[in-house]
């Protein structure tokens, strides 16, 4: 196995069981590890013997993502959790044993929160509403008279459609 093969297949077994920047952080690391061992006089084989197989590091990497407190520097695959600010849409266990529904900060499961989606559910709907509205008073006028005139010519073909 060389270099190439070693980094591939680390950022293969990785890929989907940490984020995209853990990734790259481990695989960086290890880029530039195999880079300085050889640049101090060892070969490329020692180098990636003492290394061993990169699924297993990349496995104690995914293993250890949830002790990021333990260690720093994605050195042995630990890094910082992210801060409670920068996740998106979640859902955490609250003290009373329920769920809490979160986007960032702020927790739907509040009455402001609920309020909140209230106003906006409704507010989306009256959009509809409107753009349908919108919609139908520009069409409706033209469209009326063409299905008149097409009815009445229907109507007229019904009635006096063998005299002509």
């Amino acid at each position: 196995m060389d270099r190439n093969e070693f980094v591939s297949t680390l950022r293969a077994a990785l890929t989907g069981e940490v984020s995209p920047a853990v990734v790259e952080d481990n695989v960086r690391y290890y880029q530039d590890y195999i880079s300085q061992e050889i640049a101090s006089g060892k070969s490329e084989k020692e180098v990636l013997d003492s290394l061993g197989d990169p699924r297993l590091i990349a496995r104690t990497i995914v293993d250890t993502q949830g002790d990021a407190s333990c260690q720093d520097g994605p050195a042995y695959g630990y890094y910082e959790k992210e801060p409670e600010e920068q996740k998106g849409f979640h859902a955490e266990f609250n003290d009373e044993g329920g769920i809490d529904i979160k986007y960032k900060k702020f927790n739907f499961n509040t009455w402001y929160g609920k309020l909140l989606v209230t106003v906006v559910l409704i507010a989306i709907l009256v959009l509809i509403v409107a753009l349908i509205t919108g919609i139908l008073s520009v069409v409706l006028p033209v469209l009326v008279p063409i299905l008149i005139v097409v009815f009445l010519v229907r109507l007229l073909l019904v009635l006096f459609g063998d005299r002509w």
